[in-house]
C-alpha cells in the first residue's frame, strides 16, 4: 500500500477547512467533516510508522480504522510508535469519529474538541 504525507496533510488540511468554515457559518454539520479528516489523519500517521518500520504487513491488521487495534498490531510487532499522549488517552473516542462523523444523524461533537485535536495532530504530524 502507499501511503503519503500529502495524503495525511490533505487529511489535516480539509479538517482545518471545515473548522474555519464552521466558525464564519455556523453550520453544525461541517464539524463533522472537521472529526472524520482529524481521525483519517491520525489512522494514516500510525498506519504510516507501521509500514515504515516492516518489510511486509497483515492487510488483516492494517485494513481497519480503529486507532487502538493499529496500535496494538505495532506493540505486538515490537514496534515503538511516536503517538501522542492525548491521542492514546482517547484513542476510542477519535475511532468513533470515523463512522460516527458519516453514518450517525445524532453525531455531535464541540467546536473547542475539535480545534484541540487538529493542533495536536497537526503538530503531530510535523514529528512523524
Amino acid at each position: 500500500m502507499k501511503l503519503t504525507r500529502g495524503l495525511i496533510k490533505a487529511d489535516i488540511i480539509a479538517a482545518g477547512q471545515a473548522i474555519e468554515y464552521f466558525e464564519q457559518k455556523n453550520n453544525k454539520d461541517i464539524k463533522n467533516v472537521a472529526a472524520y479528516h482529524l481521525q483519517q489523519a491520525a489512522e494514516k500517521l500510525i498506519k504510516l510508522q507501521i509500514y515504515a518500520a516492516l518489510q511486509s504487513t497483515d492487510n488483516k491488521q492494517m485494513f481497519t480504522h480503529d486507532l487502538d487495534k493499529l496500535i496494538a498490531y505495532a506493540e505486538a510487532e515490537k514496534l515503538s510508535l511516536n503517538v501522542p499522549k492525548q491521542i492514546r488517552e482517547h484513542v476510542n473516542t477519535i475511532t468513533e469519529w470515523e463512522a460516527g462523523s458519516r453514518y450517525d444523524i445524532g453525531f455531535s461533537i464541540r467546536i473547542d474538541t475539535l480545534k484541540k485535536y487538529y493542533e495536536i495532530i497537526s503538530e503531530w504530524e510535523k514529528t512523524v
